[in-house]
């Protein structure tokens, strides 16, 4: 019987790749659950610096992948490399150079993906402690948002709009995709009729950051796996009931949630969050002055575009300098494919997909399930996010994937079933 660990082709477990898992475990703390941003809005260690110490510990690895170079993705690499290309054509061909900060900027998100390839470097054992990692973050991560939705000062970050919440992850949007990239991930550890009580459980978390794009990504990814029977069909009701029960509750409710108060007697929701429930039961409803800012920023990217759509307009010309803040940060379209072709033009609509899919490349057997839902959700979220080329914490999902797409396809195809573990480990994941 084949283990979570075994391969067609065995790899030693030698010190350095026990060194390369802690390094996996490492990464997957710091920077999947944002808490090198955390910690820099605490004041302490600046995100830049635990790149910069993840290198220079990585040091070693480096020398030994240097034996097993096919360990590393290929396809994420030719697509990282086709994305510096066309940023280096875009500038040769503008009549300005992009400030220096724009060349940091992109140069920092292609160093750190290379650096997370080099630690998720596929091996068994790394594909295991990754998936392990991925699981306990997410089902803490869930524990953690709804206390703080009951304890909105939870984690003593002054939130813009108290009663949503992100954890360690400050942006709640961010927060309730994580939470759907973990459980994709994951899901092929728990047993089959445990699957749909582990995804509900996930949206119990999801619900509590009140993000419009996390709910939406969950319903994609949820209804995928349920359609390719990644999640037991038969459990479709059991879903219908939830969904149900929970609209009952929120549109009968919904004037009685605006008293809901903690005990220290503070309101657990505000304005912006009521809005926000207001959208997922009626999105016709005109109270939503978030998604009225958001359809400016488009329509000024889009304009944007259409004014040079074959060269672009430059690195950093995705931001709206009408809406510099005295942070001297400026507002961006929302939308990543928006935002590469303003600055790309056309072609800059494919950056993302190609890492995307280039991440997924190596996906076999029924884990090819879980990498599609994954790639659905990631190509959802770049309608509603424009920071999933650039955050460590989405770069660090590009590099879990494609260890774990690798050991998929690099697994027996026998699967292990243990009635007596709640873990269900199949061997073609």
């Amino acid at each position: 019987m084949n283990s979570l660990t075994e391969s067609k082709s065995q790899v030693a477990a030698t010190p350095m790749v026990y060194y390369q898992c802690f390094l996996a475990i490492a990464a997957i703390l710091v920077f999947f659950t944002k808490l090198d941003i955390y910690l820099q809005n605490r004041g302490f260690i600046l995100p830049l610096h635990w790149m910069i110490g993840f290198l220079f510990v990585s040091f070693p690895l480096f020398l030994s992948l240097v034996y097993r170079l096919d360990s590393l993705s290929k396809p994420v690499i030719i697509a990282s490399l086709a994305y510096i290309t066309l940023s280096l054509i875009s500038i040769i061909i503008q009549p300005q150079l992009p400030k220096l900060q724009y060349l940091e900027d992109q140069y920092r998100t292609i160093i750190f993906l290379w650096l997370m390839l080099a630690i998720f470097a596929y091996h068994p054992l790394v594909a295991k402690c990754t998936k392990l990692t991925a699981l306990g973050v997410t089902l803490l991560n869930v524990v953690l948002f709804i206390y703080e939705f009951l304890n909105p000062m939870a984690f003593y970050v002054e939130q813009i709009a108290p009663g949503r919440s992100s954890g360690f992850y400050a942006d709640s949007n961010t927060a309730g995709t994580s939470l759907i990239i973990g459980m994709i991930l994951t899901l092929d550890l728990i047993k089959p009729k445990y699957r749909l009580f582990y995804a509900l459980f996930v949206f119990i978390g999801v619900a509590s950051t009140f993000s419009r794009g996390a709910i939406v990504c969950w319903f994609i990814a949820v209804g995928f796996l349920l359609l390719r029977s990644a999640i037991p069909r038969y459990q479709l009701p059991l879903l219908g009931i939830f969904l149900v029960t929970l609209i009952i509750i929120l549109s009968t409710q919904l004037r009685n949630l605006a008293y809901l108060q903690n005990a220290q007697g503070d309101k657990l929701l505000r304005d912006d969050t009521l809005a926000r429930i207001e959208f997922i039961l009626d999105p016709t409803a005109q109270r939503d002055d978030s998604k009225a800012s958001r359809i400016t920023h488009l329509e000024d990217a889009w304009q944007k575009f259409a004014n040079r759509p074959f060269v672009g307009n430059g690195l950093g010309a995705g931001e709206n300098n009408a809406t510099v803040s005295q942070t001297g940060i400026a507002q961006r379209s929302h939308n990543t494919y928006l935002d590469f072709m303003v600055e790309f033009g056309f072609l800059g609509a494919f950056v993302f997909p190609a890492v995307l899919f280039a991440s997924i490349y190596h996906a076999a057997g029924k884990f090819r399930q879980q990498a599609i839902a994954f790639l659905l959700l990631f190509m959802t979220n770049g309608l509603f996010s424009h920071t999933l080329m650039s955050e460590f914490c989405s770069l660090v999902s590009y590099a879990m994937m494609t260890n774990l797409a690798r050991h998929s396809s690099e697994s027996a195809s026998e699967p292990v079933f243990k009635p007596d573990n709640f873990l269900y480990q199949n061997s073609e994941i």
